[in-house]
């Protein structure tokens, strides 16, 4: 009796010992950056013996709608990725855990400012951001030289203003006999992306800190819409998807090139290709600011809180932000200062040449309603492109759909 009480003791302090927490995580990545998570997620579980990290993979264009269905069910993943924009639409509804007494002191404080302030709604923390992703400007260095376009020490002109990038793009489609100067798709690319970058380079504020509210400035607005469609009046850019522009790119049948930094995962792959990467040019007395969004981990709000599969989340979504050297192979920056200045980060090809990105971030405001109005920018941008609305229409039709949105 005495031997079975013994062992049942030892068992049971066995079992104590060696019992895993197992949290669920949702992600939406696939190709080079959904093996890069998939291994960062097995490292992670090797290195934490208590904690057992299961990944399932869910359809980028459905996550958000099966995260909000299964939120409402009561019976989410315990961990989710998310991107920055849509964070409030979330947090407004109540829907995400607060993480403001579970993330460490020292990590918030290594964060970028501007990237960590947007992972708040309402004054509490509701995400973990690990990268940014910002638009920046690629040029083909093998045509720029069959172009003339090079320095007196044989270096291709990198264009640091909107009007040199569209002279450079302008001779060298003109010398070259290329169907176009600068490519990149329409709708989110200009609509949103290059739409916020100019805007803001003007001078212009989308977020109003005193009211909490969004405020477009209407003569800002106007400009930049007419900046977008002089760029397709003057025949530099051509109305394009986003495959048909990557492949003109890649195939050296464009110069200048406009997309976000996570095609740095492919770029540097591509035999016999030979481009750069900088930031956007800017405005002359202005900053080259540029739109970003940041993937990041929140922690979805269930019927009744478990305090041990929350530490474990923190504890997994802390680590791989620590992490994001790694991370950035798939292009993306760092937000965590320490990890953006480190010798992982900057021995990466090329990353020393954008990192300094970092410093001209527009992310989009916390606020609800973001992702209607990003949506509508896409609609009113792509008319303005195709000339089927005017800028002063364009600029009128965005300023009442926001207030609508927002009243």
């Amino acid at each position: 009796m005495r031997r079975l009480l013994i062992v049942t003791v030892l068992l049971t302090f066995f079992t104590l010992v060696t019992a895993k927490t197992t949290i669920t995580v949702w992600t939406f990545f696939g190709g080079g950056e959904g093996f890069l998570v998939t291994e960062l997620i097995k490292k992670f579980n090797a290195e934490n013996p208590d904690i057992e990290v299961v990944e399932q993979i869910v359809e980028w264009g459905q996550l958000y709608n099966k995260l909000i269905t299964a939120i409402s069910a009561g019976d989410p993943p315990d961990v989710s990725v998310m991107h920055l924009a849509v964070l409030p639409d979330f947090a407004s509804r109540d829907a995400l855990v607060a993480l403001d007494k579970y993330v460490s002191k020292s990590v918030l404080e290594d964060y970028i400012p501007e990237i960590v302030e947007k992972a708040r709604f309402d004054g509490k923390l509701y995400a973990i951001p690990f990268d940014t992703h910002p638009l920046v400007l690629y040029y083909n260095k093998k045509l720029l030289r069959q172009a003339g376009l090079v320095n007196a020490k044989g270096e291709v002109l990198v264009p640091k203003t909107w009007d040199e990038l569209l002279n450079y793009a302008k001779q060298a489609k003109e010398k070259l006999g290329l169907e176009v100067g600068i490519t990149s798709e329409i709708g989110a690319m200009m609509g949103e992306r290059l739409f916020i970058a100019y805007y803001t380079q003007l001078g212009g504020q989308i977020y109003d800190a005193k009211t909490k509210s969004l405020k477009l400035d209407f003569d800002k607005v106007k400009k930049t819409y007419e900046f977008i469609s002089n760029l397709y009046k003057s025949g530099i850019m051509k109305t394009m998807t986003y495959d048909t522009a990557e492949s003109l790119f890649q195939n050296n049948q464009s110069p200048f090139h406009l997309n976000g930094v996570w095609v740095m995962a492919v770029y540097p792959t591509l035999k016999d290709f030979e481009f750069g990467v900088t930031s956007i040019p800017a405005i002359p007395g202005s900053k080259p600011f540029t739109w970003a969004d940041s993937h990041t981990w929140v922690i979805p709000k269930k019927p009744k809180e478990d305090p041990t599969k929350i530490a474990a989340s923190v504890k997994f979504i802390e680590w791989f932000a620590k992490s994001t050297a790694e991370w950035a192979k798939a292009g993306h920056l760092p937000v965590l200062k320490g990890v953006l200045k480190s010798e992982a980060f900057l021995s990466l090809p090329m990353r020393k040449d954008y990192a300094q990105v970092a410093e001209f971030l527009v992310p989009a405001p916390s606020v609800r309603g973001w992702v209607e109005i990003r949506q509508k920018m896409w609609e009113i941008g792509e008319a303005v492109i195709l000339g089927q609305k005017s800028p002063d229409a364009a600029a009128k039709e965005l300023i009442d759909f926001v207030r609508q949105v927002i009243d």
